[in-house]
């Protein structure tokens, strides 16, 4: 895992954030209005306001932990996943708060329709959420909370957008930046013939006499081939072949190396000369497109998108934020514990024992501008 000192960025938040409102909803949780964690000029943020932030870094984190063990208590230079998911919350309850409080001085607000694609998403939410009565003790969940906060992080994105589009990030500027034969794409077909099984969830491979039968069905495909004939027509005809595409770019692992060498050499719309043996079974492969820019397209995206983040962050550190006053309550926050908060208990994935809320010292108010 790449090292640095914010694991989570706020771009990454903006982009976790805005994909969220519309497909997970918001978590708010009761609490009482002595929760007071964070102050943003004259504005007040409760417990029940940091719900969603801390929802958000968790499933973020949750996701992470399945194939990273020991994720939320990993050390990155002195400090846990732990306390970098919790700063990252803070800083997106922040953040986005701001943004709300400028959009509200800009009069934004929201369409008809927007309000009724919001109704639709929180209903979603809810009906996903029927049968998980633990998940929604812990989030508070309720269709009234989810469809606020969801407006009002609608209307706080309106401002973002705002700001993004002032901030004259050119698509030709940074589609320069980014190696188009880099994200070359190969486009391919394919006729394939399993020389293995899956059994007892492991890969076995056939027997001799199994392997003998698959390559001789699978040369017989390949004259065929030769002849004209389909790929689809031939799996019609023989049940032991399958086909399908595999869509690649050069060294991205998606292709076998066997695989991936015999493609490179084929023009557009011809077929290898041989059937292709790899460790999986017997390949006929056949190019669609040795030159589609599918995942050239999708780089540019990112690195428009990533320029436009990173553009957005420097405005927002430089010269949005800094107009308000930012007061933290941490004798509220401190109980936070990122990975236990909204996580039912059965589905926590922890390495080491976290201390109890109450073992952990409780620091003094501190405040940032």
């Amino acid at each position: 895992m790449k090292k640095s000192k914010r694991i989570i960025s706020r771009l990454l938040i903006v982009t976790l954030i805005a994909g969220m409102m519309l497909a997970a909803g918001c978590s708010k949780k009761t609490s009482s209005t002595g929760d007071l964690v964070v102050t943003i000029n004259d504005e007040k943020l409760y417990m029940q306001d940091m719900m969603y932030f801390i929802y958000a870094m968790e499933a973020q984190g949750q996701m992470y932990a399945q194939y990273y063990p020991g994720y939320w208590d990993m050390d990155i230079e002195g400090v846990t996943m732990r306390e970098q998911m919790k700063q990252s919350a803070m800083d997106a309850a922040v953040m986005w708060e701001i943004l709300y409080l400028k959009a509200k001085d800009a009069k934004y607000s929201l369409t008809d329709d927007e309000k009724a694609t919001i109704k639709t998403n929180v209903e979603s939410v809810m009906t996903s959420l029927k049968d998980k009565k633990e998940q929604l003790d812990l989030t508070g969940f309720t269709t009234e909370n989810l469809t606020k906060a969801q407006e009002k992080l609608q209307i706080a994105n309106k401002y973002y957008e705002f700001v993004v589009d002032g901030l004259n990030i050119k698509e030709d500027d940074v589609k320069s930046t980014v190696d188009r034969d880099k994200y070359r794409q190969y486009n391919t077909e394919y006729l394939f013939a399993a020389t293995t099984k899956y059994e007892d969830s492991k890969t076995v491979e056939l027997s001799d006499k199994e392997k003998a039968a698959a390559k001789a069905s699978i040369d017989k495909a390949l004259t065929e081939v030769k002849a004209g004939k389909e790929f689809a027509d031939i799996v019609k005809e023989d049940d032991s072949l399958t086909t399908s595409t595999l869509n690649f770019v050069k060294d991205d692992g998606k292709a076998d190396e066997a695989y991936q060498t015999a493609a490179l050499k084929l023009k557009n719309d011809a077929v290898a000369d041989s059937v292709i043996e790899t460790t999986a079974g017997y390949y006929i492969i056949k190019m669609k497109d040795n030159n589609n820019s599918e995942s050239y397209d999708a780089a540019v995206k990112e690195a428009v998108t990533k320029a436009e983040n990173d553009a957005f962050t420097k405005k927002y550190e430089d010269e949005i934020k800094k107009d308000y006053k930012i007061t933290v309550n941490d004798k509220v926050w401190s109980k936070i514990v990122m990975g236990e908060t909204t996580v039912p208990k059965a589905e926590r994935i922890t390495s080491t024992p976290t201390p109890a809320a109450t073992d952990t010292p409780t620091p003094t108010e501190s405040t940032t501008k």
